[in-house]
């Protein structure tokens, strides 16, 4: 008997249920049987397979596997014991940037899960935990009109404290939050788990909003999960175009 774990995220189990249905059914066919392991943010599918011998039983895995990239490898960000935090910090290790955070909603926690992995002062710098919006002025540099026009949970600010952090601290990259994690606050047009991230470089800006639910805990470690995964596809963007 044979696991492997193939971690994803960004997707919901329902929603990957349904895309692998077919993918799923075929299974059986080569003695793997699928199981869904869902937490805040990540469903990890565990292949388990048997057969006479372990070789022949990682070979269909492994060509199982291949087949799963090709319908939701967007999603896949890993596999085994593979965390976002070490994969983020093994491609700014690997191509020498430095990285910086600028967090109003997730309060320090993406700064703590950077700083959660042996040797990450050879690229994270440091963070702004910019709570208050007097903070995101000062510091990161954000326009008071941008809060007055758009509010602080909007697009225009958390991209502006992405920027703002990356002179701040003079980073090749950065990641900004801002949001609503409740369980009370909220308004009819920016209900309890409205969340913007911004992630930056030297050559621009990108920016999500994601729609959450009312609990606090499962909204930070979602935003925090979602921000390292934006991070490490854009610099997996930016290799691509610099080959």
């Amino acid at each position: 008997v044979v696991h492997r774990t193939v971690k994803t995220i960004g997707i919901g189990e329902s929603f990957l249920a349904e895309k692998l249905q077919l993918w799923e059914n075929s299974l059986k066919s080569v003695n793997i049987k699928l199981a869904y392991l869902p937490s805040p943010g990540v469903v990890k599918l565990r292949l388990s397979g048997y057969g006479e011998t372990k070789n022949k039983v990682l070979a269909s895995i492994s060509n199982k596997i291949k087949e799963l990239t090709t319908i939701v490898g967007d999603y896949i960000y890993g596999c085994e014991k593979e965390e976002l935090n070490q994969l983020v910090g093994d491609l700014l290790l690997g191509s020498s940037k430095t990285l910086s955070t600028a967090e109003s909603c997730t309060g320090g926690y993406i700064a703590h899960l950077i700083t959660s992995v042996p040797g990450s002062s050879a690229y994270f710098k440091g963070s702004v935990i910019a709570y208050n919006n007097a903070v995101k002025v000062a510091q990161l540099r954000v326009k008071q009109t941008a809060i007055n026009r758009n509010g602080a949970v909007s697009q225009q600010v958390v991209e502006q404290m992405a920027i703002g952090a990356i002179k701040e601290f003079e980073t090749d990259y950065s990641i900004a939050t801002s949001g609503i994690l409740g369980p009370d606050g909220g308004s009819a047009e920016k209900p309890v788990g409205t969340i913007w991230i911004a992630v930056a470089s030297g050559s621009g800006v990108i920016s999500e909003k994601i729609c959450l639910g009312k609990s606090r805990h499962r909204n930070t470690t979602i935003t925090a999960l979602t921000s390292l995964n934006m991070l490490r596809k854009y610099i997996l963007s930016h290799k691509k175009r610099a080959l």
